[in-house]
């Protein structure tokens, strides 16, 4: 899988803007606020609609005007697609070689893409919240039944909520109407958390190697599924909502279930929240993402393009010689820096470098 080319109209600070790809290894070198971040955006909004920067479409559409447009053609499962991605204050619409599609779900998976950034350490440091959205965002990317169930399960809740909200200005009690949503929710909950623990166990044991290479270092990083129930079983989840039903009424809000689930992160046994360095956090974090590339392919056959922005700064000589080592230009990878002052390793020299000159601001 790889992105052969890439063009902006009115995309952050690009009037229009064009650019091709080398299959290996891409060096987009510039200084701050050039736009080399704008582009690996701009390639990762074609793979999943979404920008690891925003949720809001204004912010990527250029100052004063009122669409954006990211355009690329893509190769993947052997053929040749053109991706086209419009961006309204309001909106996006997504095309696949000209055609309109309608639904996310039959857009995602043409360009898969795995993006490490800076503030990707939140994955460690941050709530349970934002480890669940990247279970569920790189799940999906691999598993459409995954998102039919997540989808199912969100429509679920929400009508849940509305019915709490129901019966507490009826002063009802739970009824035959709020069972028949709990059963629902109980059938849909064991789907996910299957599919979740299954993610996260072969994730933690492609973590584990790749972390004691990258660090160089006899720590053990494990992942663990921190599941909202022990017994995972419909007859227990049931029990649950019975049980929370009083505390749900008063609050409007269902307390149980797979919206408060965490996925918790161990540095040799220890809590890598609480105890982990800033260096061991990146590491972490870096070895997830070069699991996660490893992972997709197992599922699809084909590796996923690597986003790395700032990454190579951040990294001692070693660990950059390590993660050098295992690019190796067998996945096509895009590098944001500064400077490539320094650093001899033979994926350097032969990587595309690409000049990023482009002030022009938003």
């Amino acid at each position: 899988m790889r992105i052969n080319n890439l063009e902006l109209t009115d995309f952050r600070n690009y009037n229009h803007f064009f650019i091709e790809f080398d299959q290996g290894i891409n060096i987009l070198i510039g200084g701050n606020a050039q736009g080399k971040t704008n582009i690996i955006e701009a390639i990762y909004l074609l793979s999943v609609c979404k920008s690891f920067r925003t949720h809001i479409n204004d912010q990527m559409i250029r100052f004063d005007h009122d669409f954006a447009k990211v355009k690329g053609n893509v190769f993947s499962n052997e053929r040749m697609h053109q991706l086209e991605l419009i961006l309204s204050k309001e909106s996006k619409k997504a095309k696949v070689d000209g055609k309109d599609i309608l639904k996310i779900s039959d857009y995602v998976g043409y360009l898969n893409a795995v993006v490490f950034v800076p503030d990707d350490l939140s994955l460690v440091k941050g709530s349970p919240s934002i480890r669940r959205k990247f279970l569920d965002l790189e799940l999906s990317k691999i598993s459409p039944i995954y998102v039919f169930y997540l989808t199912k399960y969100n429509r679920l809740l929400k009508e849940r909520n509305q019915y709490l909200k129901l019966l507490n200005q009826r002063r009802g009690k739970y009824d035959e109407y709020l069972e028949t949503l709990d059963e629902q929710l109980a059938e849909v909950q064991i789907k996910i958390i299957e599919k979740r623990n299954n993610f996260i166990e072969r994730l933690s044991l492609k973590v584990k190697d790749i972390y004691l290479n990258i660090a160089n270092c006899h720590e053990i990083v494990e992942l663990q599924y921190e599941c909202f129930i022990k017994n995972v079983n419909k007859e227990d989840i049931l029990k649950l909502y019975q049980k929370g039903f009083e505390r749900d009424l008063r609050y409007l809000s269902t307390y149980y279930g797979i919206h408060k689930e965490d996925m918790k992160i161990f540095i040799d046994n220890k809590s890598a929240h609480q105890f982990a360095s800033q260096g061991q956090q990146r590491t972490i974090v870096l070895s997830m993402k070069i699991a996660l590339i490893e992972l997709i392919k197992e599922e699809i056959g084909e590796y996923p393009i690597l986003l790395l922005d700032d990454v190579l700064s951040e990294l001692d000589d070693q660990r950059k010689t390590k993660l050098l080592d295992i690019l190796n230009n067998r996945i096509q990878t895009f590098i944001t820096t500064t400077s490539i002052d320094g650093i001899e390793h033979h994926v350097i020299k032969e990587a595309k470098k690409i000049n990023i000159n482009h002030r022009e601001e938003k």
